[in-house]
């Protein structure tokens, strides 16, 4: 019984000592340059440079798949 009293009180001083020592804080900063419209309207720009030509590039990728999936008619394909 000896060794459970030693353990605990073991156990006892570790939990105080690790309330003294300090708990190092992460601080969170926020960036100190608060121009958020530039950095917005580079996204929109670069979006609307990505759609400007999704029509045809959707176009092409139809007639492509048009043309891999249209059946040969010799019915062998399921």
């Amino acid at each position: 019984m000896r060794w459970f009293w030693r353990l605990f009180t073991l156990l006892l001083v570790l939990v105080c000592l690790r309330t003294l020592v300090p708990q190092p804080q992460v601080f969170i900063t926020w960036p100190e340059e608060n121009s958020w419209a530039p950095k917005i309207q580079g996204e929109i720009k670069q979006l609307q440079q990505f759609t400007q030509d999704l029509p045809a590039s959707i176009e092409v990728e139809v007639r492509r798949l048009w043309n891999d999936f249209q059946p040969s008619g010799d019915g062998k394909e399921v």
